[in-house]
């Protein structure tokens, strides 16, 4: 995403139920090495959801050094079904917002991170 992308309008209004559907879960980063095969720079992230178990996501997050993902936890949606990316299926979207950094062809990202004392697999609301 470019700079301008931060002045889009806020999108239209949702029913409340809409939004409920979403899960959004608590995961910490087990691993996140750099994707080989993608179309563009992304990490392949190995998300532990506490008793919910493990998920792997891949996202463009190359901008982010592994040293501040590995055994931090972020932000995850995890019901929106796999997605294949390259070669890899992607069972998450870890979520995040458009890095300062990011080239202008393509859309790198930071992570949403949360406060550590928020257990893994917790739901966000």
């Amino acid at each position: 995403m470019t700079a301008d992308s931060k002045a889009l309008p806020i999108k239209p209004p949702i029913p409340f139920g809409e939004f409920e559907r979403v899960d959004m879960r608590v995961a910490r980063v087990v691993d996140a090495p750099m994707a080989e095969g993608t179309r563009k720079p992304c990490r392949l992230f190995d998300l532990d959801l506490g008793p919910l178990g493990r998920l792997r996501a891949v996202g463009q997050f190359a901008l982010v050094p592994i040293e501040q993902l590995v055994g931090h936890k972020l932000i995850v949606c995890c019901n929106l079904g796999p997605r294949r990316m390259g070669p890899y299926t992607s069972e998450a979207l870890v979520m995040g917002v458009p890095h300062p950094a990011s080239p202008a062809d393509q859309e790198q990202a930071t992570p949403l991170f949360v406060d550590d004392v928020a257990p893994c697999g917790a739901s966000v609301f």
